[in-house]
């Protein structure tokens, strides 16, 4: 006779906030947590299974079997900061990495689960209370006091409303790089770049797509740089209606060039807009620390900001002629879809 596994008692997992939600599994409606405690957070790059696949990780847990009035009770306050990619973003999250203050949530891969499912016209009923009680745990404090920052990765731009619908005490910043700097990130990282340009745009296609779009025929001839640019302006299109729907008071908007130029103005700028406890003087120091020394996606590897432009623009220079052909054409087509090529920075008014 086959003995029945023993029922999982899931409230260890509520209750610890190491017990991170990873993966959803829609048709199921079950939530995966991997256990990432706060230093694992902090080495890691982003959370997700290139980095944190030696985490254990618990069995699928059927959303109906978590208790909701718990998850309501250990949530905090949590923030986000929304970016379009290749834009200093990472860096401005693991800058926001001060212990008992607040804690940067580098593109968690169970936002993914649901940008995925959210891409394609396959719905499930329980999708959406399954990302609010998601967004909750991923609330929860890693330390007492805390609040969470959390930067989803650019392929999942298009959860941001249903993201302010389920938390309406987030607050958020948007961060973009120019189409120059867009286009020329996808250029120096050769066939992997080109390749993650055609997947974002594969998703964003049925997500958020640019109006009016390209028949099937007319993207088979497409190089992988329009479809970066598709990329970009599709960001860039449906941000600027967010931002506009939304209005500064919730959504605050800065560019990556002045990030850089003024890490110690942002900060400062960014910690009154989540209404963090760093005074403008520990801004400084934090600015002047090793987080902005060291290359935010590989460790070890000293950063520097003029340094990073300077090798930037040699790098471009290869595909000097190939950007600024897609650059023209995408600024016709910017014309025609009525997208705008450039966010005022916000964050400091």
């Amino acid at each position: 006779m086959q003995t029945l596994a023993a029922p999982v008692d899931w409230l260890p997992y509520v209750q610890d906030a190491a017990w991170m939600p990873y993966a959803y599994d829609a048709r199921a409606d079950t939530l995966v947590f991997a256990h990432i405690p706060r230093d694992l957070h902090r080495n890691a790059v982003f959370v997700d299974r290139r980095f944190v696949e030696r985490a254990q990780q618990s069995p699928p847990a059927p959303l109906a079997d978590l208790s909701v009035a718990e998850i309501k009770r250990q949530r905090g306050p949590m923030h986000f900061i929304f970016h379009t990619a290749y834009c200093c973003s990472t860096l401005l999250n693991r800058a926001l990495d001060v212990p008992g203050v607040s804690m940067g949530l580098k593109e968690p891969a169970v936002l993914m689960s649901f940008a995925q499912h959210w891409a394609n016209a396959r719905q499930t009923p329980g999708a959406l209370d399954a990302f609010g009680v998601t967004l909750d745990l991923l609330s929860r404090p890693l330390a007492p006091g805390e609040t969470q920052i959390v930067k989803p990765s650019n392929v999942a731009t298009h959860l941001i409303p249903e993201i302010l619908h389920l938390r309406p005490d987030a607050k958020a910043l948007v961060m973009w790089s120019s189409l120059d700097t867009f286009l020329g990130a996808i250029a120096r990282r050769g066939a992997g770049g080109r390749a993650f340009a055609r997947q974002v745009f594969q998703g964003f296609a049925d997500a958020i797509p640019l109006d009016p779009v390209f028949s099937r025929e007319e993207l088979l001839i497409q190089t992988d740089l329009q479809l970066a640019a598709q990329v970009w302006l599709m960001q860039m299109a449906f941000l600027n209606s967010v931002i506009r729907r939304q209005g500064p008071n919730r959504i605050r908007v800065v560019n990556s060039s002045s990030f850089l130029e003024a890490p110690t103005k942002t900060l400062t700028a960014l910690t009154q807009h989540f209404d963090l406890a760093l005074t403008p003087e520990r801004c400084a120091e934090i600015a002047d620390g090793p987080i902005f020394r060291e290359h935010a996606k590989q460790p070890l590897m000293p950063f520097d900001a003029s340094a990073h432009h300077a090798q930037n623009n040699s790098l471009d220079a290869a595909h000097a002629s190939e950007i600024a052909v897609v650059k023209r054409w995408a600024i016709t087509l910017a014309g025609q879809c009525n997208v705008p090529l450039s966010l005022p920075d916000t964050l400091f008014h």
